[in-house]
């Protein structure tokens, strides 16, 4: 049995997730993921896809379901627990795909807020960015990492409120994907990144030496885009808000029932009324990148 600690999470494994950070055996497991028989529902292809396999999505009273064929199929029941089906043999490839939508079904269930986005902690506050795909997620946030800010989340942010209504972002796991063209553009050290997997022009970065598990309050979210036409940045009013959060929901749209819609209208407000939020045009060029970069550092570190 493995243990591990994600999205603030205490997470037992019986296959091995190597982007996660170790966990400790001794506390009372949150998530249990094994491996057993999925009996698939009636599934229905979604708009997700990984590595050029599209997903495919079922539910029932009982759990909720995703497949990728020749990957594998996965069972999450409860908020607690993840069972999977594996088609491929490669270790890697399967931990991929778990701790991916997979997870985020898990996390769906237990309540959390969920973003199809990248989030990194400037100071004491946490920065997101959205966007369509291409719009330069992980390139921002890898830019950002870079200039000396932590990572908090890949691809999938997920955000809690406390006690106070204000949200907070909890960190995932310490590992940024990040393309070829921008390892090379923000002149990444190739010694310190691996492969995602083969045949995928991505490398992971992963901060294990310095990666917090503190969650960490929301501050400012980027909507990103490449528009010329568009301003190179406005803010978004709060009437936009739920629509422009809805549309980076990362999860199977079949989830978007009566009840979840409600919660997702109340719970983007709540982040509005804590977090500045912008559609911004990303800078032209790497260079560009990090000369915006460098001035909202400098900028967050006098403010602090």
């Amino acid at each position: 049995m493995h243990h591990y600690t994600a999205f603030g999470l205490h997470i037992h494994s019986e296959i091995s997730l190597p982007e996660l950070s170790e966990g400790d055996p001794h506390l009372a497991v949150d998530v249990c993921i094994r491996k057993g028989t999925v009996v698939l529902p009636i599934m229905r292809p979604t708009t997700i896809y990984r590595r050029g396999i599209n997903a495919f999505f079922g539910q029932d009273d009982q759990a909720l379901y995703l497949d990728w064929a020749g990957v594998a199929s996965f069972r999450a029941s409860g908020g607690s627990e993840l069972v999977i089906s594996p088609t491929a043999t490669d270790g890697n490839i399967i931990s991929l795909f778990t701790v991916s939508e997979a997870l985020g079904l898990v996390l769906f269930q237990k309540g959390y807020f969920l973003l199809h986005a990248s989030s990194i902690a400037i100071g004491e506050e946490a920065w997101c960015f959205m966007g369509m795909p291409g719009a330069g997620k992980s390139s921002t946030a890898a830019a950002f990492i870079k200039a000396g800010c932590r990572l908090l989340s890949d691809d999938l942010t997920a955000i809690k409120f406390d006690q106070s209504g204000k949200p907070v972002i909890i960190p995932a796991y310490p590992q940024l994907k990040i393309w070829e063209k921008t390892v090379a553009g923000l002149h990444y050290d190739t010694s310190d990144l691996e492969p995602v997997s083969e045949g995928v022009n991505k490398f992971s970065y992963q901060p294990r030496g310095h990666f917090s598990e503190k969650a960490v309050p929301l501050k400012k979210v980027f909507f990103l885009h490449k528009a010329r036409n568009k301003p190179a940045v406005q803010n978004v009013g709060i009437a936009e808000v739920p629509g422009e959060m809805l549309r980076n929901f990362p999860l199977p749209t079949k989830l978007l029932n009566e009840d979840y819609l409600k919660s997702h209208f109340f719970q983007s407000l709540q982040c509005a009324k804590s977090a500045e939020l912008f559609r911004k045009r990303r800078p032209e060029g790497f260079d560009n990148l990090e000369k915006w970069v460098e001035e909202s550092v400098r900028g967050q570190l006098i403010a602090g």
